[in-house]
């Protein structure tokens, strides 16, 4: 019994007909699902494949979803001629001297057409496929007849040669679908154990597309919109298919502007099939069947679109870019204001230079006294000295340099002492005549404040602190809140016959991925509030 189709959503109807077209076919619901999708939407679509891998019976089952449609069929050779094509040509026209081609039962009054082995045909019949594709027109005799054709399926296991003229038309092919052997096992013994595949299939009524209404579409399809996602995914595409171009110019992908219309108009096909009103990120895995020009670029043309649907399908880019560098701004104002961010020095200023003053261990100050006192030497290290590698004298408190002892980083923050030798058996004011050093000690310049220690701050900038803070929590807050409210619709609009279930997910899992990270960035800022409210003030 017929079903009343007004109680039917498009996404149950797309999904049913999906089913009935791959009904005893494995492997093969992803291409039957897309090259669909490109019938409903008018376009032409490339199967790319071995021979024996069902692309013939996939392109007569998907014209069976139309109402009262025609199908034409015909394997392309070398010696085709256009008759085979277009129809023989009348021969009482042509005793009139008109050369007018009868068309019913050919191609030019089908409304889906299969060619096999397209690319073996010769450019003049390809050449006039190219009008018949683009304009939906066929001239016959100077008189232009309209075609009813509302999909060509084309097949081959080529590519199209180059340097014959053929980029016009392999350009019409929005969609081209690599058509592989079975992978699975499981399923290649079930096709060992049945019998042949029927290729006619019985499409319910209700199932069907009438011609009225497939022409009704595109009014329809138009009116959805583009969300900004997508629209950054697809500006990342075609950024990452420059870049491949420069770096593999042989095997070059080339997607024209009138090709990247062709293809916005699929993908509102495809949202607006299932039922919604906006293409978002998950359709955009169609791409992966749009893009690809070469075998050897099919591979390049997968990482690419799962690359930046990966990276640009999540939500409130944007507001969160401006929150982090916002964030990162205030993060590095607290490590400077609060804290000290490297080891701070007790230093003296002797004759305009920063020193570290420097004690030494005990040596005698005259030897030759029966009782000898023994002293330390005061002096100082210049700051701008530690970390380099070459020797210098050290100065006294007037700022003269003493050239009884030679100091030396050696390139790290300890400096090494060495004094004349024979001061250390005679005594500090030993006179010397001869410059003979020896390793005396080592010292550590003093540290007047450690490295992330706390400074002392006024309440007034504590408390600047705090509001801008709190201000940055409830900002990453907000964003939280609207990417919750965004994955959650995100859930009831992924769901999409057209694009495989593992693709689906991994939308869902980046999803997941980037409300984690937003997360981390609320406790990373709660932190940073803790720090501040947990800071010690200075009391002036």
């Amino acid at each position: 019994m017929d079903r009343d189709i007004s109680n039917t959503s498009m996404i149950e109807r797309v999904t049913e007909l999906i089913n009935v077209c791959s009904e005893g076919l494995y492997e093969r619901e992803e291409i039957v699902a897309v090259s669909l999708l490109s019938a409903i939407s008018g376009q032409s679509v490339f199967l790319y494949g071995l021979p024996g891998t069902a692309k013939s019976l996939i392109a007569r089952r998907i014209s069976k979803v139309f109402k009262d449609a025609s199908h034409f069929e015909y394997l392309m050779q070398s010696f085709s001629t256009p008759e085979d094509i277009f129809g023989p040509v009348s021969i009482q026209e042509l005793k009139k001297d008109n050369y007018v081609r009868k068309t019913e039962g050919y191609l030019p009054t089908a409304d889906f057409a299969f060619l096999d082995e397209i690319w073996k045909s010769s450019p003049a019949i390809l050449n006039t496929l190219l009008t018949v594709i683009n304009e939906r027109i066929y001239r016959n005799n100077g008189r232009e007849e309209k075609v009813p054709l509302k999909a060509l399926i084309a097949a081959s296991n080529e590519t199209p040669p180059s340097n014959q003229g053929l980029e016009a038309l392999y350009d019409r092919f929005v969609m081209r679908v690599v058509v592989n052997p079975m992978h699975e096992r499981e399923n290649f013994e079930k096709l060992l154990e049945g019998g042949p595949v029927s290729i006619d299939i019985m499409v319910p009524d209700w199932l069907q597309f009438s011609h009225a209404e497939w022409e009704e579409l595109p009014d329809e399809i138009y009116k959805v919109t583009i969300s900004r996602e997508v629209f950054a995914i697809i500006n990342s595409i075609r950024c990452l298919i420059d870049e491949f171009n420069k770096n593999n110019p042989d095997i070059a992908v080339y997607v024209s502007d009138r090709r990247w219309q062709k293809i916005s108009f699929v993908l509102k096909a495809c949202a607006f099939l299932c039922d919604r009103t906006e293409v978002i990120p998950v359709d955009t895995f169609i791409l992966r069947h749009c893009l690809w020009t070469l075998e050897e670029n099919i591979a390049h043309i997968d990482e690419i679109v799962f690359r930046s649907v990966k990276q640009f399908s999540l939500p409130y880019s944007e507001r969160l870019d401006h929150w982090i560098s916002t964030y990162n701004d205030i993060e590095k104002d607290v490590s400077k204001v609060f804290f000290y961010t490297e080891d701070i020095y007790d230093t003296k200023k002797i004759d305009g230079k920063e020193c570290f003053s420097v004690i030494s261990p005990e040596i005698k100050r005259d030897p030759n006294s029966p009782d000898p006192v023994k002293i330390k030497v005061s002096f100082y290290i210049p700051v701008e000295k530690m970390g380099t590698c070459e020797s210098f004298e050290p100065l006294d408190e007037s700022g003269k340099l003493l050239s009884k002892l030679e100091c030396n980083f050696n390139g790290r923050n300890s400096c090494k002492v060495k004094i004349q030798e024979k001061l250390l058996k005679s005594g500090w004011n030993f006179p010397l005549k001869t410059t003979s050093y020896v390793d005396w000690f080592e010292i550590e310049p003093p540290i007047k404040f450690e490295r992330d220690s706390q400074k002392s701050i006024t309440p007034n900038v504590k408390h600047d602190f705090e509001v801008m803070c709190k201000s940055s929590l409830e900002h990453i807050e907000d964003i939280i809140d609207d990417a919750s409210t965004y994955i959650n619709k995100q859930k009831k609009y992924n769901r999409t016959p057209f694009i495989p279930a593992e693709n689906r997910e991994l939308i869902h899992a980046s999803l997941h991925g980037f409300l984690n990270d937003l997360e981390n960035h609320r406790l990373n800022v709660e932190h940073l509030l803790y720090k501040v409210r947990s800071h010690e003030i200075y009391e002036p």
